[in-house]
């Protein structure tokens, strides 16, 4: 639970004019137990964020320096789950603008104070909704929305929470997968609490069981309860997760380590919306939403025969996939930022967050991430316990990182020159294929292994290829069309 409630929340009112702030402030005083501050400059918000929380902003539109939805694109990078509203009297000018940058709370000064009161009371149920749900270290900050997969991710996200329907979440380890579900979880709850009148936290809850971390029988009595007697040590009657989750979310990580009886029995409680307790004979009506997780390849279990067709079916209605951190180069800034004012924060650091150096930036950028999103919360970490200065510099960063990054630099190095270093070196080792004028390679020979070699460098990441290569995506695909050269594991259709 957030320390703050709706009733004594904290907010910043930020306007150039502060004759208005004083104005503002005062009355929205009036309207409630709130903490309300003030700031006339809107550059110095993020700096404020830094070294304070607030749970509300209210921003004018027509500001110097910085524009309001200019402003709500930087309280996003600091916390996505401060809300925002934007004050304008001429609104019709901005609406359509602001709506396309997904701000809805905005507020005609001309309309007076209750619609802005309504809008108030609105954006701080629904903040301390965000941090009530959010689980203990993993905080809403953390969705990052910088890369245009994980933009696509959360589009799906926001669809998805339309319907009640089961949600089949894929990604390798540590890629953001239950992050992924508990934003669905919120998202679904948000649009519940608006249609429903009577709706409570208490009957949608969200939680979460780790298939492969139980024994079989703990993991049954843990899905579906028993009753008193079922089994050693079963001293008294419990609900299982279906019927605790209520009308809420459970979330199923590593379904595909159910074994095949229990998967007959998910099955069932997946299309009769009922479970039956171990040593009940009578069956309970469930109403949870259920997402499934996984970092197996499910389709080809279920080709084995290791995962029944007709339960992949059944969760498969809708499915997301989570790209690997790898895939997500653009994001690995934000998230490091993020990771370090998260770390700054839970060790009581005194002064600002430790900053990556472009040097200790450019060896993140420049690593394969094979454990995904919670392998760099680690490395941050650890710079932070092991690390001295303000900076995080590229010592700081655990050895093999730094390993590859030497060879991501030795491998740069080597192509600045294609004709005369790649060219002259590779032909003297016999690394190209025999060439049709000669021993000698021709130029599109030259070109054609300096991209092979790139995409082997960075196991056939594209965007990384392009950049170790100093072009642009879109060149490399040309020139990957011209050569007709396809990364490992790909085949002409």
């Amino acid at each position: 639970m957030s320390e703050r409630t709706v009733e004594n929340s904290k907010i910043l009112l930020v306007d150039d004019d502060q004759d208005l702030l004083f104005i503002y402030k005062a009355k929205i005083s009036s309207w409630g137990n709130y903490e309300v501050e003030t700031e006339h400059d809107p550059r110095q918000v993020k700096e404020r964020l830094q070294n304070e929380t607030f749970d509300l902003i209210i921003s004018d539109m027509d500001m110097p320096y910085l524009q309001g939805d200019q402003l709500h694109d930087v309280v996003n990078e600091v916390d996505r789950s401060i809300q925002f509203i934007i004050l304008s009297s001429v609104l019709e000018d901005h609406r359509e603008r602001l709506i396309r940058k997904g701000i809805r709370a905005i507020v005609d000064k001309i309309k007076g104070d209750e619609v802005l009161r309504e809008q108030i009371l609105r954006a701080l149920v629904i903040r301390h909704e965000m941090l009530d749900m959010a689980n203990p270290g993993v905080p809403t900050a953390k969705i990052i929305q910088s890369d245009p997969q994980m933009v696509k991710v959360f589009e799906t996200v926001k669809q998805a929470a339309k319907i009640p329907s089961p949600v089949l979440i894929q990604g390798e380890p540590g890629t953001g997968k239950e992050l992924v579900a508990h934003e669905l979880h919120r998202q679904r709850n948000r649009r519940l609490k608006l249609e429903m009148p009577n709706f409570t936290e208490k009957d949608h809850p969200y939680l979460a069981v780790n298939c492969g971390a139980l024994s079989r029988t703990l993991l049954e009595s843990q899905l579906f309860g028993h009753k008193k007697g079922a089994f050693t040590g079963s001293s008294s009657d419990q609900d299982g997760v279906f019927i605790a989750a209520k009308r809420g979310t459970l979330f199923l990580d590593e379904i595909t380590e159910l074994d095949l009886d229990l998967q007959v029995k998910l099955l069932r409680a997946l299309q009769e919306k009922e479970v039956t307790p171990i040593g009940s004979t009578k069956a309970l009506k469930i109403h949870a939403r259920v997402i499934a997780a996984t970092n197996r390849p499910i389709q080809e279990l279920v080709r084995e025969g290791k995962f029944r067709a007709d339960l992949f079916y059944r969760i498969h209605v809708v499915n997301i996939i989570v790209p690997p951190l790898r895939e997500r180069e653009s994001e690995i800034e934000d998230l490091a930022n993020h990771f370090s004012r998260e770390v700054a924060r839970n060790y009581n650091w005194n002064g600002e967050p430790r900053k990556l150096t472009p040097g200790a930036l450019k060896l993140l950028k420049s690593y394969s991430w094979p454990g995904n999103v919670r392998e760099l919360n680690n490395c941050i970490e650890r710079s932070f316990a092991l690390g001295e200065g303000e900076s995080i510099e590229p010592g700081d960063l655990p050895e093999e990182i730094r390993e590859q990054g030497a060879g991501f630099e030795a491998g740069l190095a080597g192509f600045k020159d294609p004709i005369r270093t790649v060219g002259d070196s590779m032909a003297a080792s016999g690394q190209f294929r025999p060439s049709s004028r000669g021993e000698f390679p021709t130029y599109d020979e030259v070109v054609a292994e300096h991209i092979r070699q790139a995409l082997v460098h960075t196991h056939g990441v594209k965007s990384r290829a392009a950049t170790l290569l100093s072009i642009d995506r879109n060149r490399l695909y040309r020139l990957m069309s011209k050569y007709q050269i396809l990364p490992a594991g790909e085949s002409v259709e």
